[in-house]
């Protein structure tokens, strides 16, 4: 009895110059009814807004925006999980050092965010900074603010399912700046996790640098007060019900 599957063809074979790279098993997500050789045919074939937008600021495929697209890596594939990448924008554009001045009160908007950061509003960093400061109005939102913790206060957070924001861990310095004078311990757990990164250390005290070279931010030294903020994140390959234990 002869088999009744198939195997698919390239659903862009014959419109991108290039030769399919194999079998037709990147099957689209959306539609769910053709299937594509390659991330490459896929993206040919489906112009990609984000692409474009990216393109525009010229970040497309660099330092923390590399998963931002399609075009960029898998996130499985990636073991490098840096904690070095860079905003790869002029400083005016991303919060690359110290704000000017404490929080008077807790932000309650975007615009607020940006106008304490001194951003302009047409900057693509939220984008990235939605990570941190969804952390930061969930805190809010448990009534847990910065001027109840004392110095020697820990803050653990048990965050669960990150993916491409393992891609960009240097975002998540910007909590420095909204919880001064804190330590943050953050604990991503999820099966994404490359599994030679289970159980890894990283510690942040500065914030991912601009394309400048000669701005501040590069050449900043991480105090040696113990008031100072220090950022923890701790990787967990799993599902949090099974590597809980681990946790606390």
């Amino acid at each position: 009895m002869s088999s009744l599957s198939t195997a698919m063809e390239c659903a862009a074979k014959g419109l991108v110059a290039e030769p399919c790279a194999g079998g037709a098993h990147r099957r689209c997500g959306s539609c769910g009814a053709v299937a594509y050789c390659s991330r490459a045919h896929q993206n040919h074939a489906i112009p990609n807004t984000r692409c474009f937008f990216l393109e525009s600021f010229k970040v497309h495929l660099k330092g923390l925006w590399k998963s931002e697209c399609r075009c960029g890596p898998e996130i499985s594939s990636v073991k490098d999980l840096s904690i070095t990448a860079e905003w790869n924008m002029e400083s005016s554009l991303c919060p690359c050092t110290e704000p000017g001045n404490s929080l008077s009160a807790p932000l309650a908007s975007w615009e607020e965010y940006y106008r304490w950061r001194s951003l302009p509003l047409h900057s693509p960093a939220a984008v990235l900074l939605h990570w941190p400061l969804t952390l930061y109005h969930c805190l809010q939102l448990s009534r847990i603010q910065a001027s109840r913790c004392d110095a020697n206060d820990t803050l653990r957070i048990h965050y669960l399912g990150p993916e491409k924001e393992l891609l960009q861990l240097p975002v998540f310095a910007e909590l420095l700046a909204l919880f001064p004078g804190v330590h943050l311990c953050i604990e991503l757990v999820g099966p994404t996790v490359p599994r030679s990164r289970d159980g890894e250390v990283l510690n942040i005290s500065s914030y991912a640098h601009c394309s400048a070279e000669s701005c501040c931010c590069r050449s900043f030294a991480a105090s040696e007060d113990v008031n100072c903020s220090a950022l923890t994140l701790k990787l967990w390959k799993g599902v949090y019900h099974e590597r809980y234990s681990d946790m606390v």
